[in-house]
This record gives C-alpha cells, sequence and structure tokens, in this order.
C-alpha cells in the first residue's frame, strides 16, 4: 500500500509539473523565450562576419573586397529578416507595432547597404584617387542609416521588450559580446 501511495504521490507530481508549472522548475515568460530567439538570430547573423583590411594600394582589390563584404552583410541582414519573420511579433501589448518599426528600421539598413554594394561594384576604379571616390559615392548610401544599432535596440523602445531582453541570459551574453567588438 505504501508503494502504491508512494507511485500515486510521483505521478501526480510530475503531472502536476507537465501540466501546470507548479515546482521549482519555472519557463520564462514568452517574451523573454522571444526575446532570446532575436539575441540568437541577431548573434548568427553577425557570426564570422568581419570588415575587411583594405590595402588602398591595390584598388581593384579593395573595391572587389568592399563590395564581397557589402554583399554578404546585406545577405546577412536578409537572413536576419527571414528569421525574425518566421519567429513573429513578441508576445506583448504593442509588440506587432514596434516589431514592424524594428523590420521597417533592418530592411531600409538592408537596402542601404545593397545599394552601397551596388554602387560600389559598378563603379570603374583604376587607382587610388578613383577608388576614394566610388568608397565616397558608396558611403552616401551607407550615411542614411550610420548610426542605425539595429533591431533589438529598436525592439527595446518598448519597456515590455526591454525587460525580456535584459531578463534573457542569451541577450545579455550577445550584448557582452558586441560590447566586445568581435563583430557580431
Amino acid at each position: 500500500m505504501a508503494i502504491r501511495r508512494t507511485a500515486l504521490a510521483a505521478v501526480l507530481a510530475a503531472a502536476c509539473l507537465a501540466v501546470t508549472g507548479c515546482g521549482s522548475s519555472s519557463q520564462p515568460p514568452p517574451e523573454v523565450d522571444w526575446a532570446a530567439g532575436v539575441c540568437r538570430h541577431l548573434t548568427d547573423s553577425g557570426a564570422r562576419l568581419a570588415v575587411p583590411t583594405v590595402d588602398r594600394t591595390q584598388p581593384v582589390r579593395a573595391q572587389r573586397q568592399m563590395v564581397t563584404f557589402l554583399t554578404a552583410l546585406s545577405d546577412r541582414l536578409g537572413a536576419l529578416r527571414t528569421a525574425m519573420g518566421k519567429d513573429g511579433a513578441p508576445p506583448v501589448d504593442g509588440g506587432a507595432a514596434a516589431f514592424g518599426k524594428a523590420l521597417a528600421h533592418l530592411d531600409k539598413a538592408r537596402a542601404s547597404v545593397g545599394e552601397a554594394a551596388a554602387t560600389l561594384s559598378r563603379a570603374t576604379v583604376t587607382d587610388q584617387k578613383s577608388l576614394n571616390s566610388a568608397l565616397d559615392a558608396a558611403g552616401t548610401s551607407l550615411r542614411a542609416v550610420g548610426a542605425y544599432k539595429g533591431p533589438a535596440d529598436d525592439l527595446r523602445t518598448d519597456p515590455k521588450l526591454k525587460a525580456a531582453f535584459d531578463e534573457s541570459p542569451g541577450c545579455a551574453a550577445a550584448q557582452d559580446r558586441q560590447g566586445a567588438g568581435d563583430g557580431s
């Protein structure tokens, strides 16, 4: 009889944990899970993407390097946009509006980077002077988004989402890496 009660108690305890979440292990709120997903996407999109060291004494090579970098950056921004789109808006009041604004800024940044890559790619570069002109022309597109800090920064303007990002351990780690300047 004691074994049966113990087994029944164990089954009830397991059911309690599975169904109601009672007990010592608790799941983070949905918005914290959502923020962790965004931070994961940000980390993935920035992984192994570094600005090339450009040797201006080799202008044609420097042009190719910068076009390659800008194209890769545009692709990464597109992949980030796709990943965030699959996750959808954050599960908080007003989350859809904040999400829409963040995606609009991300789209604008990607378009600017793409324009810069196209401008630089079309330029005729033969020497340092023509390289500088091409880089200046490409830079015009990039200046429009020069202060852009990314979708997480946009999303953090909502107090509920700021709290969700602050509570997510994955986001804190990603922010620490960003602050360390590792390019992610």
